[in-house]
């Protein structure tokens, strides 16, 4: 009876691999996809690592962005953190509070979020670390190489735009230093701030709207498109290896795609975000927006950041 279950089974899977193939033609890139080896040692899943920490990123993205309010409108705060009652602020600031301490798991997301980010540049780092010190860089593998290095500066600058958009005393600060960095270039950089700020520092309302486009559209999509070129350029290459009895550049000794990497790289997925999932749950970031510590504040104008710490 077992065995006859087994049959029937597998009659009803070859069935359905049969009709998708005779309509897409698909199988032998499956087929390959499948046997595709693997190198077998850890440090082939920084990479990986990286993925699977953008993924959350995207996610807990995606649920931030339910809630949060990209406007330097000025409002007065009358949630349910005492400190800050009557206390002037940006919309955008008020709902970073209102996420922190309104919207159900607001926080642990707001925190996770963070840690992705953290994990995400670091895994990025020390990925590109192991192939310039395996000297995987090198031909035909460097445009490979440069893509990832072009990723870490873009992941950069995404982290620095969604650290921005806070506009809590720490944002503004890190805006100012970044001003004066891009007034710094020569002979376009006050061109460039005018495009950017719209104006002299702190620039228009518009700004806010500027960096929150850019933060949850524009560099995701980028990050994404060079993420798939990288592990499009990389599974034309094949992986390198490290040296050893068998292995050449045409001849890569690991394990398949399945059943061998698969069911690890799922595995791994679901560490990574169990991980940054349960940082973001006990180990609160310096940024959580839960202890609205304020400082002094600086001479406001119309358009001024708001000087409160997100502690």
């Amino acid at each position: 009876m077992v065995g006859c279950a087994k049959s029937r089974r597998a009659l009803v899977i070859r069935r359905i691999v049969r009709y998708f193939d005779e309509r897409t033609g698909g199988a032998p890139f499956v087929r390959k996809a499948l046997r595709y080896v693997f190198p077998d040692h850890w440090s082939f899943l920084l990479g990986e690592v990286a993925l699977y920490a953008f993924v959350v990123l995207v996610v807990t993205g995606i649920y931030l962005t339910l809630f949060f309010k990209a406007s330097l409108a000025t409002v007065h705060y009358h949630g349910e953190y005492v400190p800050l009652h009557g206390r002037e602020m940006s919309e955008a600031y008020r709902s970073t509070v209102d996420i922190s301490l309104r919207v159900k798991a607001g926080l642990l997301i707001r925190q996770t979020h963070h840690w992705a980010a953290d994990f995400f540049v670091a895994a990025i780092v020390l990925h590109l670390l192991r192939i310039f010190f395996t000297g995987a860089f090198r031909k035909p593998r460097d445009l490979t190489y440069y893509i990832g290095l072009l990723m870490l500066i873009v992941a950069l600058v995404e982290g620095y735009l969604g650290y921005s958009l806070v506009d809590d005393l720490l944002s503004g600060m890190g805006l100012a230093i970044g001003y004066g960095v891009v007034m710094s270039v020569p002979f376009v950089g006050a061109n460039i701030a005018q495009l950017l700020w719209g104006g002299p520092f702190p620039g228009t309302h518009d700004f806010e709207s500027r960096m929150y486009v850019a933060h949850v559209f524009l560099f995701p999509i980028l990050i994404g498109g060079l993420i798939a070129l990288h592990l499009t350029l990389v599974a034309s290459r094949h992986h390198t290896q490290f040296r050893g009895r068998r292995k050449t550049e045409k001849k890569v000794v690991g394990v398949p795609t399945f059943p061998g990497q698969a069911p690890r790289s799922l595995g791994l997925a679901f560490g990574v975000a169990a991980v940054l999932f349960l940082m973001g749950g006990s180990s609160r970031s310096t940024r959580s927006g839960s202890g609205g510590r304020t400082s002094s504040r600086r001479r406001r104008t119309a358009r001024s950041r708001t000087g409160i710490w997100a502690g």
